[in-house]
């Protein structure tokens, strides 16, 4: 979430509020912005009157800020409720319900109690809640922009629709890391550019798996500290599995949708992926590291999403979709719409589940190239192949290339680089 110390405070109308907005669907993409002393808010771009008929503005008060809170959870797809005998205003949303008490310094979130930062309480007939407590309930991120004086509530994800048109645009994978989509310009909408920092990420699917996480970087998202360990995760098809063609040997990695080097996660499940070792370092990393170096420069935000993209029920993700924008100029510090592919050279993976093995041909070798039948040799024991048969010793004997790299070999330094 946003690392800005703001407490944001929200006002409900009590009695019948006209909601200005159709409830969203469960999967849309939402966000909602509100700025001090106006009286409309923005809905994906759009204006509609925070609390209609009535011209009520957001405002400062005692440090906190206030608005009408029902047209902006409608606008999430959630309902609001009063109970005026029990002085209890509830908010539902998908699976998950918050109920406050008026005066009361403790909230529930799906029946759990939570210290709140603030109490609701009742002003000119209006309800006031600790909108920070709300939205990470909801899982909503917060942006706060001082200068500008706006709120920014965010919900982003994919739907099957989304999906089915990324994966249209994808061409298979041909021996490189990583390609261009979009004809490499990110697809955010206008109003998804937010120029104040927050981190957003969404909950897990019904299979365990992560989903957009979207996020406007800059210095103060970044790390202060050394990573800590993450290896208390276990992303959705992980199996740890090793390879001597694999660099460092592991074949998956517990790969940050969002670097580290970026918003400073640890141990966060719903930024965390199985990803092999080649789409975290061939793919994804550059990337990750020329934002960070443009940030580290400029001290400006990017925008910033990553999509893992399933197939199906895969347990395991097809590639990645990155996206990035430079805010303060426009693009053109950082502006890119890549995909990388979540695969690992020499090595077939099951997405279904997470299990692999060596190929029996590479990917890199077709049945009927020349490579394909290009001889190597190998002793009974090694783990390497040789392209002289006097490297590889008195013990050495003739196979193909392929079946040496199946069979989990990798090439003599000396003589087969």
């Amino acid at each position: 979430m946003n690392k800005n110390k703001i407490l944001l405070i929200v006002s409900l109308l009590v009695f019948g509020v006209f909601s200005a907005f159709v409830a969203a669907a469960d999967d849309a993409d939402v966000i909602v912005s509100m700025q001090i002393d106006h009286p409309y808010m923005k809905i994906n771009g759009v204006s509609a009157q925070i609390d209609y008929g009535r011209g009520t503005t957001p405002v400062i008060s005692n440090s906190r800020t206030i608005v009408p809170i029902r047209s902006i959870v409608e606008a999430f797809g959630g309902k609001v409720s009063w109970n005026p005998a029990l002085q209890e205003v509830t908010l539902t949303m998908h699976n998950d319900i918050i109920r406050l008490i008026i005066q009361s310094d403790v909230g529930y979130h799906n029946g759990t109690a939570h210290k709140l930062d603030a109490s609701p309480t009742i002003i000119n007939g209006r309800t006031m809640l600790p909108i920070r407590f709300v939205a990470e309930r909801f899982n909503l991120a917060v942006a706060w922009d001082n200068s500008s004086r706006t709120i920014t509530l965010i919900k982003n994800g994919f739907d099957a629709e989304e999906y089915n048109q990324l994966q249209s645009m994808l061409p298979p994978y041909s021996g490189k890391p990583y390609v261009q989509i979009n004809a490499n310009k990110p697809m955010f909408d206008d109003y998804e550019i937010i120029s104040a920092s927050f981190e957003y990420y969404s909950k897990l699917d019904e299979y365990g798996r992560c989903d957009v996480c979207m996020a406007s970087i800059c210095s103060d998202t970044m790390p202060t500290e050394d990573r800590k360990s993450i290896s208390s995760v276990k992303p959705s098809g992980w199996q740890s599995v090793q390879y001597d063609t694999v660099d460092g040997k592991f074949l998956y990695n517990r790969c940050h949708l969002i670097g580290f080097q970026l918003t400073a996660e640890n141990a966060n499940e719903q930024n965390l992926i199985t990803g092999t070792r080649y789409l975290n370092v061939d793919g994804m990393l550059p990337f990750e590291n020329e934002v960070a170096q443009y940030i580290e420069k400029t001290g400006n935000h990017v925008m910033y999403r990553a999509t893992p993209v399933f197939s199906a029920n895969n347990l395991v993700a097809d590639g990645v979709l990155l996206e990035a924008y430079s805010v303060e100029d426009n693009g053109k510090g950082i502006c890119f719409c890549v995909y990388c592919y979540n695969v690992q050279p020499n090595v077939e993976i099951d997405y279904a589940t997470g299990s692999s093995r060596l190929n029996i041909v590479s990917p890199q070798y077709s049945a009927d190239s020349e490579q394909s039948k290009e001889k190597v040799y190998r002793t009974p024991t090694g783990k390497r192949y040789h392209f002289q048969i006097e490297c590889g010793g008195k013990n050495s004997y003739e196979t193909t290339l392929p079946e040496a790299i199946s069979d989990g070999l990798s090439a003599c330094s000396k003589c087969a680089a």
